[in-house]
């Protein structure tokens, strides 16, 4: 964006973003700013010629792998994990899997559960050992760890 048109841009977002943060817009003005916005994110993914086209894919794709996996990771956990994972050792199964577990009948234990819940999670997702499993932080990787 060229930089007479950038200041008064970032503005004007800045400016939206705390109306839409305080409720102030009607939804009209949210449906049309949207539609906006990802009219231009789409115009702006289109290339004349296929091999800009493929270029700038290959480009972003390697930026990708560049980039590092996580970056400031310890804020976001002091936020999250408010409390110690020893309370979590005490009051979860050995897996530590706290979103859900699979009772199949009242006589299990918590750790059955776990297990049975991350062996349903495999039967339905196909995966087998020797699968690489992405972790996105949710929680201690109990799938990926099983």
């Amino acid at each position: 964006m060229d930089a007479i048109i950038q200041a008064p841009y970032d503005a004007t977002v800045r400016l939206m973003l705390a109306s839409l943060e305080r409720n102030l817009l009607p939804d009209a003005v949210i449906r049309r700013l949207t539609r906006l916005l990802l009219a231009g994110r789409l115009r702006s993914g289109y290339k004349p010629t296929s091999e800009q086209q493929l270029s700038d894919l290959l480009a972003f794709a390697h930026s990708l792998r560049e980039m590092p996996t996580a970056i400031q990771t310890e804020v976001p956990k002091s936020q999250h994990y408010e409390l110690p994972t020893s309370f979590f050792k005490l009051v979860l199964g050995e897996h530590l899997k706290y979103s859900c577990c699979l009772f199949l009948d009242k006589s299990k234990t918590l750790e059955d559960a776990e297990k049975a819940m991350l062996e349903l999670y495999c039967e339905r997702s196909q995966i087998k050992d020797g699968h690489t499993v992405l972790d996105v932080g949710c929680g201690w990787g109990s799938l990926a760890l099983y």
